[in-house]
């Protein structure tokens, strides 16, 4: 169960699970996920998962990028999240 940016099976999965996307068994714990998530909502979620889980930022990233992408519109749109997402990571670190 990939989810597409990822070459080896797992990274993205860390990351859903992380931001309590999925469960650990790679079920959708959250309602949002695949519905009407958007890149604050992903943000907001970003936030608390990297600093709960500081050791899984990478895949946390690699997460939400994921969902960005899948609700962008346009290039514009994913390019803006990743400005919001490397604010997130500047916040998220000590």
């Amino acid at each position: 169960m990939s989810y597409g940016l990822d070459n080896s099976q797992g990274a993205t999965e860390i990351g859903l699970s992380s931001l309590g996307c999925l469960s650990t068994e790679g079920r959708p714990r959250c309602p949002r996920f695949n519905k009407n998530c958007s890149v604050s909502c992903a943000t907001k979620c970003m936030i608390k998962a990297m600093t709960d889980f500081p050791e899984a930022k990478a895949e946390i990233l690699l997460a939400c990028i994921q969902i960005a992408s899948g609700f962008a519109s346009d290039t514009a749109q994913v390019i803006s999240a990743l400005g919001r997402f490397e604010r997130a990571i500047q916040v998220t670190t000590f």
